[in-house]
């Protein structure tokens, strides 16, 4: 195994491993409760949708078919980690594998993803995520990041 091969798989172990512990350990918190006044608290809910409660699947024939569609692009992210160029890449994709992989986690055990951290300015709500959310966040960011670095510069015509 390669060492940028080895980098994601550890990422993506990690991180859900870690989803797994922060779970098992917010399974015993009193909500709510202030984290960063006026801006984060613990606030557990479960999402039955995808990204910020759309689709929304109540449902088992819905809840199959999200978890076939996660499992998918949790499969095809781990194919372009498994090819990354380099080492950011190659957390990045781990990162959001293990993010992908602890929202798959919680879907197939409990029907729906477990979020917690709910995110607002003051009284302006604007969403509530997990650890696995984060994970993928920052694995897209480190991506960006790694396309933004790389970008050839133009060579001008003659």
């Amino acid at each position: 195994m390669t060492p940028r091969r080895a980098l994601s798989a550890i990422l993506a172990v990690g991180a859900l491993l870690l989803n797994f512990a922060i779970e098992r350990f917010l399974a015993i918190a009193r909500p709510p409760l202030v984290l960063i006044p006026g801006f984060l608290d613990y606030a557990p809910t479960l999402n039955r949708g995808v990204s910020f409660g759309l689709l929304r699947q109540d449902g088992n024939n819905g809840r199959l078919v999200l978890i076939a569609v996660l499992a998918m692009v949790s499969a095809f992210v781990t194919f372009l980690a498994w090819r990354s160029a380099n080492r950011l890449q190659a957390a990045g994709y781990g990162l959001v594998v293990g993010g992908a992989l602890g929202n798959l986690a919680d879907r197939v055990r409990g029907g729906a993803v477990f979020d917690y951290l709910f995110l607002h300015l003051g009284g302006l709500p604007l969403f509530v995520f997990n650890f696995s959310d984060a994970a993928i966040s920052a694995g897209a960011l480190i991506l960006a990041a790694d396309a933004f670095l790389s970008a050839k510069t133009p060579v001008p015509d003659s």
